[in-house]
């Protein structure tokens, strides 16, 4: 056993080793294993979370569409009115007709009210009171569930893969990791909502499958239960067949790509140097596959596959291959 853990002690990978290793990241001093980020797909379930900023603001308060505001003359009360900020960003007053109001302060409306009426007629005296304001945040918290999950709204993503905000409309989510569609929603809500800031809670994950194909026991669809790797495929599809030519194992990889990437694994050549845990790890939508005969050609391979296959799974057009090393380095 001290011999054991000896070994252990030395294999370990340190903060110093997961610098070179690609499947490990360095996470406050501490070497963890590398996961790829998960990316949105369709069924999948999402939870946004809002926080509206109820705190003091050092600037003032600029008018928005839908506004509410009094102006009155104290010298000329017959002039005074109450109007709503109209979607051009306008209001309607007396003898002036249409006045820029979005944007402004009160105070600067009120200034650019003065001086225009100074010009026809003596000390104009006009003030502008808020008297209705934040619509959109209010109308926001009517469309969102507030019980018992607080200020908050339950999502799926749609099979087009889009995903359905109030006010902001829909929304491309699928291809996206949390992070750049939680950015993409506070973008699209910081053109009419001010002091909102949007958090999006992954509830269900369902895109998370992967394929396996080929001289397997089982080909088909696998959900991805956690991290693995290129052998924990295989062996959730019960394992190669005696006919498997393992040299020629590969990994289509398309989520998030640009343009998809075929990875070719002597996987023989890995079972043969005791590399069984290969560094290669599966992501969501990759396709495994495992041949029977030995492929020269990665287009008529994808032709053999794809086209000519049982599952028509990815629309590849073209295509870049790499070959990798189980050893955990691409060549």
């Amino acid at each position: 056993m001290e011999a054991l853990k000896t070994t252990e002690d030395l294999l370990e990978v340190t903060p110093e080793k997961a610098a070179l290793h690609p499947d490990y990241q360095i996470v406050e001093n501490l070497a963890v294993p590398f996961a790829p980020e998960y990316r949105v797909g369709p069924a999948d379930v999402i939870e946004i979370i809002y926080h509206i900023n109820y705190e003091n603001a050092q600037d003032a308060y600029r008018l928005e569409i839908q506004d509410k505001i009094s102006i009155a003359f104290p010298y000329h009360s017959q002039f005074s009115s109450t109007v709503l900020v109209r979607t051009d960003g306008k209001i309607t007053v007396p003898i002036l007709g249409d006045v820029q109001a979005a944007s402004l302060t009160p105070a600067q409306l009120a200034a650019n009210l003065n001086r225009e009426y100074g010009k026809i007629m003596e000390q104009p005296g006009v003030t502008v009171a808020l008297e209705d304001f934040n619509v959109k945040i209010k109308e926001l918290k009517r469309a969102i569930t507030t019980a018992p999950r607080g200020q908050s709204k339950i999502a799926p993503v749609a099979p087009d893969g889009r995903v359905a905000f109030p006010i902001i409309g829909n929304l491309q989510a699928e291809g996206l990791t949390l992070a750049q569609l939680e950015s993409k929603v506070n973008q699209e809500y910081s053109k009419t909502i001010r002091n909102l800031n949007a958090t999006l809670v992954l509830l269900e994950i369902h895109h998370n499958k992967f394929y396996v194909l080929g001289e397997v026991g089982r080909p088909g669809a696998y959900e991805m239960p956690s991290r693995i790797n290129l052998i924990d495929a295989l062996a959730m599809a019960e394992g190669y067949k005696k006919t498997a030519m393992l040299e020629n194992v590969v990994v289509f990889r398309n989520d998030g790509l640009e343009r998809p990437i075929a990875f070719k694994v002597d996987l023989k050549r890995a079972i043969k140097e005791g590399h069984m845990y290969s560094a290669l790890l599966i992501r969501p939508a990759d396709v495994v596959y495992v041949p029977k005969t030995k492929w020269d050609d990665i287009n008529d391979l994808m032709d053999r596959v794809f086209t000519r296959g049982i599952y028509a799974v990815l629309p590849f057009q073209s295509v870049f291959s790499v070959n990798y090393d189980i050893r955990g380095t691409s060549r």
